[in-house]
């Protein structure tokens, strides 16, 4: 399998799911890379991926993702944290106002 080339980036503008607004506090590139008819969004730095063979749906699951990991790590109670999930928690802080 070849390495999959980078298609494109663009700037993550704001977006609703599950009842959550999220407002992006400060410019996030998402990294678009396509191979073989797969579509692939990530915002690597804290790991996001929503992938398939439609845009569309690939960015819908990125914004899943992102919304599953707010409900895990900022939502829930601190103490019920580990390290990794505090620092998981503070990135997601820094990147998101959510209402």
């Amino acid at each position: 399998m070849d390495k999959i080339k980078s298609f494109e980036s663009y700037l993550l503008d704001e977006f609703e799911i599950d009842g959550h607004h999220f407002v992006p506090k400060k410019a996030i590139d998402i990294t678009v890379e396509y191979d073989d008819s797969l579509w692939i969004l990530s915002l690597p730095y804290i790991d996001a991926v929503g992938y398939s063979n439609d845009y569309s749906e690939a960015e819908d699951l990125l914004h899943d993702y992102l919304e599953e990991q707010w409900t895990e790590y900022v939502l829930c109670p601190q103490e019920d944290l580990g390290e990794t999930g505090m620092l998981m928690r503070e990135m997601l802080l820094e990147l998101f106002e959510v209402s």
